[in-house]
């Protein structure tokens, strides 16, 4: 397998948009395996594929188990992986709450996202999904979609901050 390494601010790539996949093959699958073990190396809960050079609309989320997180309570989300996502807001009702990213280590910064969304996408083999997200869920599923997009969090806020993250 190829192991692409995490890129971080500067690299342009980031900044990139992605383009959809159309190839649902062993190198898809190479591809996402190594985006799992990068996230899950850095303790991330999200990768997105430009995040390691490679421009294909494709994203991977995780929350291993239930935790606490400012004041929220966030259930356990299964490893999911999205291919060529989209999604919609449902309602109005939007949150701000800090945000970091694998990209820009030591970093955080304050985001505004929807509070509930829907995407569509595909599953590793092409076939069609469908879902909703809440809360820190769907602020998950945003926050890698705008990889796709070339958008960075530190371009959604202007409240950024250094974040040194507990040893574990």
């Amino acid at each position: 397998m190829t192991h692409h390494a995490l890129l971080y601010v500067p690299d342009p790539l980031l900044q990139a948009t992605s383009l959809v996949v159309d190839a649902f093959d062993t190198d898809l699958q190479e591809l996402v395996d190594n985006m799992v073990c990068v996230m899950r190396q850095e303790k991330g809960v999200g990768l997105a594929a430009p995040q390691l050079g490679i421009l294909q609309r494709a994203i991977v989320v995780e929350v291993a188990q239930a935790m606490e997180r400012e004041g929220e309570s966030i259930a356990a989300l299964p490893l999911t992986t999205l291919i060529n996502p989209e999604i919609t807001p449902i309602g109005h009702d939007k949150t701000e709450g800090w945000e970091g990213c694998l990209s820009i280590p030591g970093y955080r910064g304050y985001v505004e996202r929807w509070q509930h969304i829907a995407f569509t996408a595909q599953d590793i083999n092409g076939r069609p999904l469908r879902g909703q997200a809440t809360g820190f869920h769907a602020r998950i599923i945003q926050h890698e979609v705008d990889h796709l997009n070339g958008i960075l969090y530190t371009d959604r806020t202007e409240k950024i901050e250094v974040f040194v993250r507990a040893a574990t």
